[in-house]
């Protein structure tokens, strides 16, 4: 065999197993994020319900819907080489409108609620708009088709959410001004875009009347507030006691007392008042016939 036969022989063997490769190992594999993530952004409890009375009468489900929605950075914020959003705020924030149930004007007034125009009673149409910002939200509701709205939206992001909620909001005005022209009774003129067979789609009644979307932590100012001036006298109160305990009056009072207390003073002073009382009250009935005496003389 010559040299070259063997040194190819060499090459051909297999190479030495390293002696910790055939150990258990763990691998740490981090989730991805942004886009890609797999973490859940939206939890929800329904209920819905029905009797025999109201399947018989066509009447709707009985219906309870809880969520829990999750907003991340990445959806109301611009991100380098992930996502840009287009109409952006001074705040650096993607101006998302929150749905109708977020607004003020479908809030209650315990959480920062208004009411619509009235001039009769000088109330004004609110001006700020509620949008979307990162952070938790709770969404409720006791209607139905609210609950299928939730479902069906769950798989958009905010910007579909938006065009989504702004179509069936187009869509609900169009119905509505159509039953408006079958009620008015107008002839059937070229005019009339009502003309013919097309009849617009109705999408129902609109839900958010009966839901309700807030940020988390509530905002509960309008709430706490008539709580807070009421107990606005007990708080000073608390705090001059604080006070007082800090400076130690409460201390030098009670020293004050227990020196006081080992002299004669104090009994020479409750010897002296009951002597007092009990000279008023064996004097009293005497005092009150003197004084009908002196009223019956003419």
């Amino acid at each position: 065999m010559s040299t070259s036969q063997a040194t190819q022989s060499k090459t051909k063997q297999a190479p030495r197993p390293v002696l910790f490769a055939s150990f258990p190992t763990i691998k740490v594999i981090e989730p991805p994020k942004g886009r890609f993530s797999t973490c859940n952004d939206q939890w929800c409890l329904t209920y819905c319900s029905q009797n025999v009375s109201g399947r018989v009468h066509g009447k709707a489900p009985w219906c309870r819907s809880v969520c829990i929605r999750k907003v991340f950075s990445h959806e109301v914020r611009n991100i380098l080489q992930f996502q840009s959003h287009r109409d952006i705020g001074p705040d650096g924030r993607a101006r998302y409108p929150l749905p109708a149930e977020g607004q003020p004007i479908h809030l209650p007034r315990y959480l920062g609620g208004k009411s619509l125009e009235d001039p009769e009673h000088d109330r004004k149409v609110p001006e700020d708009t509620k949008y979307w910002d990162e952070g938790w939200y709770l969404w409720k509701t006791t209607n139905y088709l609210g609950v299928f709205s939730s479902m069906a939206q769950m798989q958009n992001n905010l910007e579909k959410q938006n065009k989504v909620d702004a179509m069936k909001q187009s869509k609900r005005k169009l119905w509505k001004e159509y039953q408006e022209f079958l009620k008015s009774g107008e002839p059937e003129v070229e005019e009339n875009k009502w003309l013919g067979r097309v009849v617009p789609p109705n999408f129902g009644p609109d839900a958010a009347p009966d839901s309700l979307l807030v940020p988390l932590p509530l905002e509960t100012g309008p709430l706490l507030e008539p709580i807070y001036r009421v107990l606005a006298p007990a708080q000073h109160a608390l705090q001059l006691v604080r006070e007082d305990l800090a400076e130690s009056h409460y201390q030098k009072f009670a020293r004050r007392a227990w020196d006081k207390a080992q002299t004669g003073d104090p009994f020479t002073l409750a010897s002296r008042a009951v002597s007092f009382g009990y000279d008023q009250w064996k004097n009293w009935g005497k005092g009150s016939d003197e004084d009908d005496d002196k009223e019956k003389e003419p």
